[in-house]
């Protein structure tokens, strides 16, 4: 009973996400930053100000975005990974310095949704 209740909150929380993706609205996100470098869930590597994780039932891998609210880190982004522990309306934004990953802390952000995901390349 918990899962199918669980797993209709996750459809729900992702067809109001995607509704609103549709109309390009803003929506209320957590973002905190990591900056461990490598290959990301799509395959491509790290880099600073292009890359974001976030749950990919929410935002998808190769989503476009753009993101406000995150100080100098503000901008456009793709959906690149998918964090383990990423759930829900967060995102995790990519930042090459780990001092300065940690210095970002967790800010409330918006997010609107500006690309369906890309085609897979590798």
């Amino acid at each position: 009973m918990r899962l199918l209740i669980q797993s209709l909150s996750i459809v729900l929380m992702t067809s109001i996400v995607l509704e609103a993706a549709r109309h390009g609205h803003w929506q209320k996100f957590e973002a905190t930053a990591y900056s461990v470098e490598g290959e990301t869930a799509s395959g491509k590597q790290t880099r600073e100000g292009r890359t974001v994780a976030a749950d990919p039932d929410i935002l998808p891998l190769g989503t476009r975005i753009q993101v406000r609210g995150a100080g100098p880190y503000d901008g456009v982004y793709v959906v690149h990974d998918a964090g383990r522990t990423i759930r829900g309306r967060e995102i995790d934004i990519f930042i090459d310095a780990p001092a300065e990953a940690k210095r970002f802390g967790r800010k409330s952000v918006r997010v609107r949704v500006l690309g369906k995901p890309e085609r897979a390349s590798r």
